[in-house]
């Protein structure tokens, strides 16, 4: 059984909210994740009058980004403290068009992964070959199947053996 993962240590959660709803007409989607992250990055490393701030906030690596505005943010434990310190004191800065509703930290999350079988079913194998190859047309003849085999599912020696005895049948 494969050991738990653990995602997101360290992290802090920015719930934020858009300050303006985008205009209908000719406005692009809301930003990316990464967008909004760079823009929370950029506003806080401007504030030349808070070192530590400014210094805290271009040491964070961006985590993701939930849906609806909920910014996942990482850094070394000190650079966390810096924000949390700035949260309390009412001098952390939203990113642009944006307003931030709560500050927390995100306790990890595990992950357990799910263990896969060794073996792929070779209806499946061989379905997915064809789809494939009709996906890229190209034709599906027993030469063509057995060289798109022997490319993507290598290690098998008896492709050859297998689409002859499946193509006689």
């Amino acid at each position: 059984m494969a050991r738990p993962v653990q995602l997101a240590p360290g992290s802090l959660a920015l719930v934020l909210c858009r300050l303006e709803a985008p205009k209908a007409a000719g406005v692009a989607e809301d930003p990316s994740g990464r967008a909004v992250f760079c823009a929370f990055r950029r506003a806080n490393a401007r504030c030349f009058w808070n070192s530590r701030l400014a210094r805290a906030a271009s040491r964070l690596t961006f985590q993701g980004w939930l849906r609806p505005g909920v910014l996942l943010v990482q850094a070394p434990p000190a650079s966390l403290q810096v924000l949390r310190d700035a949260w309390c004191r009412r001098a952390l800065r939203p990113p642009r068009g944006f307003r931030i509703r709560a500050v927390g930290d995100v306790f990890p999350v595990q992950m357990n992964p799910i263990a896969q079988s060794q073996f792929i079913p070779l209806a499946e194998i061989l379905c997915c070959a064809i789809s494939d190859m009709n996906a890229a047309q190209i034709v599906v003849t027993q030469e063509s199947l057995l060289e798109h085999l022997m490319k993507h599912y290598p290690g098998h020696r008896a492709w050859h053996l297998i689409i002859q005895s499946l193509w006689m049948d």
